[in-house]
Order: C-alpha cells, then sequence, then structure tokens
C-alpha cells in the first residue's frame, strides 16, 4: 500500500489559496446585489403610493371647493371632475379611478339626523357612492356628520384601484377612497342650475 506524500510546495499553495480574498468582493456583491435591488423596488413601490394618495387627497380637495364656491349646472359639475385626469398624472385615472359629488341637506328646521337626504349626485366613470342613492337618508357620513337646521354640505367622493407596479404578483390590489366635505358658499346647491 502507498502513501502519497504531499510536498511543501503543495501544501504552501493551498494555504496561499485558502488565505487571499482577492475575490470575495465580487462573491459579496454577488450575495447583496440581489437584495438592493429588491429593496430599490420596494422603495419605489412605497413612493408610488404615498404620492397617489397624496395627489387623491389633494384631488377630492380641489374639486370640492371649486364645486362649492358658486351654484353650479351638472354639465359645468362633469367638467370639473374630468380634470381629475390631469391632476392624477402620470397614474391612469380612466380604467382605475371614479369620482362621485354628492350634495345631502337637512329638510326643515329640525336637529333629527333622520331627515337628511341626498339631493343629487354627479359622478364619472360609474361610480356608485358609499353615502347611497338619490333620496334616500344617508350612509356612511364622514366623520359620522350630522346635518342640521336646513343645511346642506357637498361630498365629494373619489375612488381608486391601485395596482402595484413592481410586485404585481406579491400583492393584491387596493381600493383607494378619499373623501371631502364642503359647505356651498353661496346658497345651499339644494338643487342644481337648469342646463
Amino acid at each position: 500500500m502507498k502513501i502519497f506524500k504531499i510536498s511543501e510546495d503543495t501544501v504552501r499553495q493551498l494555504s496561499n489559496f485558502f488565505r487571499k480574498n482577492r475575490g470575495s468582493v465580487l462573491i459579496e456583491f454577488a450575495v447583496v446585489l440581489p437584495l438592493i435591488i429588491v429593496l430599490c423596488a420596494g422603495v419605489f413601490e412605497l413612493m408610488m403610493f404615498a404620492l397617489l394618495n397624496n395627489k387623491l387627497t389633494r384631488t377630492v380637495g380641489v374639486l370640492g371647493d371649486a364645486i362649492t364656491r358658486d351654484d353650479i349646472k351638472r354639465s359645468e359639475i362633469t367638467s370639473l371632475l374630468n380634470t381629475a385626469r390631469t391632476f392624477l398624472k402620470p397614474f391612469e385615472f380612466n380604467s382605475a379611478g371614479s369620482i362621485v359629488v354628492s350634495q345631502v341637506r337637512n329638510d326643515g328646521l329640525t336637529t333629527d339626523p333622520s331627515k337628511m337626504v341626498i339631493s343629487w349626485q354627479v359622478n364619472i366613470n360609474g361610480a356608485a357612492s358609499r353615502l347611497g342613492t338619490v333620496g334616500a337618508r344617508p350612509a356612511n357620513m364622514p366623520n359620522s356628520l350630522t346635518i342640521l337646521n336646513d343645511q346642506a354640505v357637498v361630498i365629494t367622493e373619489v375612488f381608486y384601484n391601485y395596482q402595484p407596479i413592481v410586485f404585481k404578483g406579491f400583492y393584491s390590489n387596493k381600493r383607494l377612497y378619499h373623501v371631502s366635505t364642503f359647505v356651498p358658499r353661496v346658497g345651499s346647491m339644494t338643487s342644481l342650475k337648469a342646463e
């Protein structure tokens, strides 16, 4: 039986091989790169979600404010609502967003919230209001708002179906909802101006 003898040169070469670390940076980079890519994609997704929420909040506020400045026609409200497409760029509003504007009033000089009624609604992109339909008592009033003593408010609701941009397969779509409430500045806006 022969015993293999390892020469000193071979031992020295093997020890030098394990002692050298010239390729370690490349290996570390190869391990860390996928983590950096996932982290950057996550930050991008979070920034886009926050940007969309900010744009929706501003849109619902600006539209509600513009609608309540003066008596207005249904066609003028529709024109104002169509400007949301511009406000929400780069997000696609036509296929993913919708808006409803409702006027809620309290009939008569009473403090009874059961007398609240939805006088009119205008929507684009087929939105259905969380408040209810015209002529009905509103459900789900923002912040449990009660309208009293022959007063009225205009409530603007924006809906948006958010689809993740980067992580489509990992996260489901989310329906975003923003609402604003404004008191009409001129009159009560219980009916829209004639066309």
